[in-house]
């Protein structure tokens, strides 16, 4: 049955490969979304140039238009975003920034930013659907990466200027929905949580692809982060220090990119003597990570930021145990496969590594994990918008 109304609309991606879960967060949705076909609706992705060869090879069926993220875009959207300052932009015939103007020549009926993006204040007249990954920046203020260098007044006025005029936001959990409708005003209906996406496409690969570094039987213990200080490796490498004194048969690998923390984890590893142990392995494919994980003895997951986080969940589905922090209230982590360490203190992990590797990797179980079929709920959000669009013209 045809639909009276088509929309078109805009998938706004953001990060690359190196971005880690955000990255597979993205493509993630692009995919659901794919596998669902929403009636009645058309996509095209724009992503910053450097991305586009990356998104013809996967999505080929799709179109695809590039937009500008540099400083000249960020200082327009900067004037545009005050009052005074849209005034004397428009005025000038510069009412909409470079995005817009993109999408109004391609027929963008409404934007939908799969990751936290700040060119969404930029946006004059285009109808927007934002994601919201998280509120670090309010739970964690000690730690500079997130609220240093201005970092916490952009996301306030990231927070601030986007949710309450977006047509929905996309949270991860009850949790963080409640939390951003008591900080920013928005309203409950316009918010909806759906979950992780996580995609385990297991292929196993031979000895010859592995690296090289790899390749410690299968005591090891695997932390995939990048080398944030939030992310707890000094915690953790001091806790595994303790727990494995008498234990030199177990590894601890750490997978993911510097964000300028790497050097201070390594002197710490240098400093506590297992240097010999600890293996520090960069950023690796999705398919040798998932190789990783799935023979790993467990996988430990410290991090301060929660409340949901991919790895773990992926560990699940591939039979692996997790140790994680209690930061994390996600309900989809609740299962057998993953425990949670109440305490942030070196002892109650150290004790928690020592019972884990004393006892032997459980039989892998079929797992379940509960959640909403994202494509199709998003499919469900698209569907009223496409409702409302055909009120008023083209």
């Amino acid at each position: 049955m045809s639909v009276a109304f088509e929309i078109r609309v805009a998938l706004i991606a953001l990060t690359d490969p190196t971005g880690g879960g955000a990255h597979q967060y993205e493509r993630g949705v692009i995919s659901a979304l794919l596998d669902s076909k929403p009636q009645g609706t058309d996509f095209v992705i724009f992503c910053p140039k450097k991305l586009e060869s990356g998104f013809r090879k996967q999505f080929p069926t799709l179109s695809i238009q590039t937009y500008r993220n540099g400083l000249f875009t960020l200082f327009f959207l900067n004037i545009r975003h005050s009052l005074a300052g849209y005034a004397l932009l428009k005025r000038s015939g510069l009412r909409c920034g470079g995005l817009e103007k993109k999408m109004c020549r391609v027929g963008i009926h409404l934007a939908y930013f799969l990751s936290p993006n700040p060119l969404s204040l930029d946006l004059v007249d285009t109808p927007m659907i934002n994601t919201v990954w998280d509120l670090g920046h309010r739970d964690l203020p000690e730690f500079i990466e997130i609220t240093g260098d201005r970092h916490y007044e952009e996301r306030e006025l990231y927070f601030n200027g986007v949710l309450p005029k977006s047509f929905r936001v996309i949270v991860d959990t009850e949790h963080t929905a409640k939390r951003i409708e008591q900080m920013y005003g928005v309203l409950p209906e316009r918010t909806r949580a759906i979950g992780l996406i996580f995609n385990i496409q297991y292929a196993p690969i031979s000895d010859a692809q592995k690296l090289d570094s790899c390749k410690f039987g299968s005591q090891y213990l695997i932390y995939p982060a990048q080398f944030w200080p939030h992310k707890r490796h000094i915690l953790l490498v001091r806790a595994f220090s303790q727990a494995t004194r008498t234990r030199k048969d177990v590894h601890l690998v750490l997978t993911g990119s510097d964000k300028g923390n790497e050097a201070h984890i390594k002197a710490e590893v240098e400093r506590l003597g297992v240097s010999d142990r600890v293996h520090f392995l960069g950023f690796v494919t999705t398919e040798e990570l998932q190789n990783l994980i799935r023979d790993a003895r467990a996988l430990v997951f410290p991090s301060a930021l929660g409340p949901s986080n991919l790895p773990p969940l992926e560990a699940a589905l591939l039979g692996t145990p997790s140790l994680i922090s209690s930061a994390h209230h996600d309900p989809a982590l609740i299962n057998d496969y993953i425990t949670v360490i109440e305490s942030e203190s070196v002892g109650s992990w150290a004790t928690a590594i020592e019972d884990l590797v004393a006892q032997p990797k459980p039989a892998r179980i079929e797992m379940l994990i509960q959640h909403e079929n994202i494509g199709v709920v998003i499919g469900e959000i698209l569907n009223e918008f496409r409702e409302l669009r055909s009120e008023w013209s083209s």
